[in-house]
């Protein structure tokens, strides 16, 4: 057992985006701050890897993303000046599908109430200005010019770095066994966190630690859903030029509800895809890893329909794990028994390009229990009542 001495203000449990986001704010505010993951970022074993992420503002999943997500851009302009890397590469981001569906819908509104500036294309027009696209005659799209795609090492490296630069006690290759109140009767007891290699407290708590957040919170029994996913990098087999840096945008696709992708343009190292498989729930412990028949025959299938000049070869190809809570919003709220702890999932696909903004957040409501972040989507109580016995 850790002496008073060795007592630390807040711990963070989880080191990836989110957990790297909450360090590097808390410890910037003078918190003693620990911090752990299982493995050592950045790494292929979860969520926060790939290469690239987007980052838009006329947010397709609901208007009320696009505060958050615009102090989000203020905040990786900001990590970006301190480690003197670019971070963010603009691009500009086109949403398609067929006329009428959800996506493109959900980014008009989005754009309107929010006063973002985009650009609506019918098939004619996505035809003429991006020759690389498959266009069937219903096909509409919107641009939005400001979007792009984030740097996921830099951005990642970045949070460790001035987190640990302002002081903060980073634990790689350390995951956490089980936590517990030192005083099982107080609910703002502060906490004990044990690992294989010692045993740590902390006055308060941030648990961000994605794909094992259920099983770290297991008494508040989160509905959370974790899916493999897999990206794929290709070398287009025919007019490369078209698939390459200012020829396409970053694009998402929504061919049907249950067939939507994502991707980025060639900037060296391929024409990146990511495919939305079906839900199959997986065991972040124990998934298959390998890229399957199955997975080339899916975004085969898909590159026929939509790039058929980019199924050249591939170049490589990744899994990663979704994190997804029933209404795919993300859940960022206080323990709803225990106040000193903060619980963040916010996953399902769409997280990273918020995370240095739900950093501060989480910052904010570990310190001060509020934030000027409107996070009323977010609330852990629409899935879990409140406990009624004290308890983790």
């Amino acid at each position: 057992m850790t002496s008073s001495r060795d007592r630390y203000d807040v711990a963070v449990v989880g080191l990836g985006a989110m957990g790297s986001a909450a360090a590097w704010h808390l410890a910037r505010r003078g918190q003693r701050v620990i911090g752990f993951d299982r493995f050592r970022p950045p790494h292929v074993f979860g969520s926060t890897h790939g290469d690239s992420r987007g980052i838009r503002e006329a947010y397709t999943e609901g208007p009320s993303y696009v505060p958050f997500v615009r102090r989000a851009y203020e905040l990786w302009d900001e990590l970006s000046d301190a480690v003197g890397e670019p971070i963010f590469r603009q691009t500009g981001a086109l949403s398609l599908g067929p006329e009428g569906n959800d996506m493109v819908r959900g980014v008009i509104a989005s754009a309107r109430e929010h006063d973002i500036a985009v650009e609506q294309m019918d098939a004619a027009e996505i035809r003429r200005r991006y020759p690389g696209i498959h266009v069937t005659d219903d096909l509409v799209g919107v641009l939005e010019q400001r979007a792009g795609m984030l740097d996921i090492d830099t951005a990642l490296n970045g949070q460790l770095e001035q987190a640990a630069a302002h002081g903060a006690d980073l634990h790689f290759d350390e995951p956490v066994d089980r936590w517990l109140p030192i005083d099982m009767d107080d609910v703002e007891s502060p906490i004990t966190i044990q690992t294989a290699r010692g045993t740590y407290e902390a006055e308060r708590m941030v648990v961000t630690s994605g794909a094992w957040n259920a099983g770290l919170l297991g008494k508040l029994n989160l509905p959370l859903n974790v899916t493999r996913q897999v990206m794929y990098w290709f070398e287009p087999r025919a007019n490369r030029e078209h698939f390459q840096e200012g020829a396409i945008p970053f694009w998402m696709w929504e061919r049907s509800e249950t067939e939507t992708a994502y991707g980025f343009p060639d900037i060296g190292r391929g024409f990146k895809l990511g495919l939305h498989q079906p839900l199959e729930t997986v065991d972040p412990s124990g998934y298959d890893r390998e890229i399957t028949e199955l997975d080339k025959r899916r975004v085969n299938d898909f590159l026929a329909n939509t790039f058929p000049d980019v199924a050249g070869t591939l170049l490589r190809a990744e899994t990663c794990l979704y994190t997804h809570t029933p209404d795919h919003h993300f859940l960022i709220d206080i323990h709803p028994k225990r106040p000193n702890i903060v619980v963040a999932s916010p996953c399902s696909g769409h997280g990273f390009k918020f995370a240095p903004a739900i950093g501060e957040a989480l910052a904010d409501l570990s310190m001060e229990r509020r934030t000027v972040h409107n996070l009323d989507l977010f609330r852990v109580d629409r899935f879990v009542a409140p406990l009624t016995a004290a308890g983790d």
